[in-house]
């Protein structure tokens, strides 16, 4: 196969109009896929005719690195005889000649599949074949603050988790008692109120199970119809799911600004609207990736039986087997440590999964997960109680340390921009520390304590919700391990997606991911405070050259300083950037 490079060969046309008459031949040079076609006036001699001049493709050596023992000066019997005899019959591509218009050439014409595989070097190598979306590792771990981790039970390090929750708790104590001093009451009630309006909550709760639930009546009819073959994922499928998305998004941020809710209630909704929006693009293109793997295997299997009907080229058949088994595997998942069955695309389209998956832990859709057989009640109550406890100590800080700051912007507000100006590094200063504790106790509460209790309530057994970020040394590292299930599906859907369907460089996905990122956090921002500054957005985006700086000889290597200079980014930006919003 691989020294089917080159073959000359003459075809005598037949007379016009007398057999005395001198007839035209015509040279046709095969050059691996195209016939090159000369016309002459004298007919072909016997010394110089090719020894073929019906081409047949059965000659070619079943062995690519064998060569047809053919002499150019050999004549037609005598030659194909011999050839017969050291040969046999050889195995056959099947191809087709089709002439040029206009021209007196020919093409060789193979079918696409097929012609694809013949050159493509990677497949006959065996190297690994490339996936359009990154391979993702789901097994059973623990968090690493989670009590049952055998990581946490031996860290040298646990009694710093608990003086940090016994001065959470003296910083309370401190303020209820300046609370009761000052105004006669343990806590104020203004943030309990906003929270818990009747009105605003039920409306809140309502907004949120439809938005919840209702994504399952467009996603897997979509994916059902593209499995079916009655839309085309390539071509109208991923167009509709856009627009989808796009419709769902608008929909949901246009309620909230309609019902003028408060900040609590617009954030959640939004940020949940969010997370749904991930997972329906998890799920729907990673179905629609399969279905075209689907598709393609169909028609590999098609052209396998072809080609078995023909004494083909052994390795070529062999390379269409490989590309058949590596379709196979991307179309079925299992995971070694669970009992069940192997799941089989499109065998997981069904309402039971959809509804499954959208109350899993994760924003990436897998055709399996690693799962447990049994929930822990216990654990379950204790994340729970301590889900409440958490929520509470964000209130009392919010309402005693934040909300007094807050008031006080009101009326800076008013003031010319020199003089809000001159208050503004006293704002930052008062709203720093509280700032620093709300920003602990929300990652606290998201992915430590509610993941924790909805992965074991739904026998989800990957609990790799963060990674040490707090030991970072570069922002790119405090990005992977801060938000696991957000930084998969930005890798999968964004990142590699980006590489394989744009065929950009790694430093432009790696961009392109940032700015996406930003574009999010901004449009939250917008939502929050009804007015766009593009202060996060500016700020996520400049991490994109401190990244770069810590790769440099100044900080390379130097990990204390970076963990420095990260920290001082967390203890910072946070209460910078809502001074901004709040004052300028």
């Amino acid at each position: 196969m691989t020294q089917f490079n080159k073959l000359t060969m003459s075809q005598r046309a037949p007379s016009t109009s007398n057999h005395n008459t001198p007839s035209t031949a015509k040279t046709h040079t095969f050059l691996f896929g195209e016939l090159q076609t000369t016309t002459s006036s004298d007919p072909p001699s016997p010394e110089s005719a090719s020894p073929t001049s019906d081409f047949d493709d059965a000659r070619l050596s079943a062995n690519p690195t064998e060569k047809p023992v053919v002499g150019l000066g050999v004549g037609r019997e005598n030659g194909e005889r011999e050839f017969q005899e050291q040969v046999g019959r050889r195995a056959s591509i099947p191809v087709r000649l089709e002439k040029i218009r206009g021209k007196e050439r020919y093409r060789l014409v193979m079918d696409d599949e097929l012609g694809r595989l013949l050159v493509s070097r990677s497949v006959v190598r065996g190297k690994k074949r490339k996936k359009k979306f990154s391979d993702l590792v789901f097994t059973k771990r623990f968090t690493a603050f989670d009590r049952r981790s055998p990581e946490a039970a031996s860290s040298p390090f646990r009694g710093f988790y608990t003086v940090f929750w016994m001065s959470v708790v003296i910083l309370i104590l401190k303020l209820a008692a300046t609370s009761y001093k000052e105004q006669g009451r343990l806590f104020g009630i203004d943030i309990l109120s906003m929270m818990f309006n009747p009105n605003n909550l039920i409306d809140c709760l309502l907004v949120d199970a439809t938005m919840f639930w209702g994504s399952t009546l467009w996603c897997v009819p979509l994916q059902k119809a593209v499995a079916k073959g009655r839309i085309s994922w390539e071509r109208t499928g991923w167009v509709l799911q856009m627009v989808w998305e796009a419709v769902y998004l608008g929909a949901v941020i246009e309620y909230t600004l309609w019902k003028d809710w408060p900040w609590i209630q617009t954030v959640f909704v939004v940020l949940h609207c969010l997370v749904m929006l991930m997972k329906q693009h998890s799920y729907a293109f990673y179905n629609g990736h399969l279905s075209g793997v689907c598709g393609r295997l169909r028609s590999l299997e098609r052209k396998l039986v072809e080609l078995r009907a023909l004494d083909t080229i052994e390795d070529f058949e062999r390379a269409i087997m490989e590309e058949v088994a590596a379709c196979n595997g991307e179309l079925s998942s299992y995971v070694e440590d669970n009992d069940g069955p192997k799941v089989v695309y499109p065998q997981n389209l069904t309402w039971w999964n959809y509804f499954e998956y959208i109350h899993f832990p994760t924003v990436v859709y897998e055709l399996v997960y690693p799962r447990t057989t049994t929930i822990n009640w216990p654990y379950v109550l204790e994340k729970t109680t301590a889900t409440f406890g958490v929520l509470g100590i964000m209130i009392v800080v919010s309402q005693h340390l934040i909300l007094p700051v807050v008031l006080q912007t009101h009326t800076l507000r008013l003031l010319p921009l020199s003089s809000r100006l001159q208050a503004f590094p006293y704002i930052l200063l008062d709203l720093i520390f509280p700032f620093m504790i709300e920003y602990l106790m929300a990652w606290y509460l998201i992915w430590e304590l509610i993941l924790n209790a909805l992965a074991e309530l739904t026998f989800f057994a990957d609990r790799g919700f963060y990674g040490p970020w707090w030991n970072s040394t570069t922002w790119d590292a405090f990005a992977r391990d801060w938000n696991k299930p957000v930084h998969n599906f930005l890798l999968r859907h964004v990142y590699h997606s980006s590489i394989s369907t744009w065929h950009v460089s790694r430093g432009t996905a790696t961009v392109i991911t940032f700015l996406l990122s930003a574009i999010v956090h901004e449009l939250v921002m917008w939502s929050l405070f009804k007015r766009l500054r593009g202060y996060l957005l500016v700020a996520q985006m400049l991490q994109v050259p401190l990244v770069y700086a810590s790769r440099t000889k100044l900080l390379k290597g130097r990990e204390t300083l970076g963990n420095v200079i990260f920290w001082l980014g967390i203890y910072t930006g946070p209460s910078f950037l809502c001074s901004l919003y709040l004052i300028i």
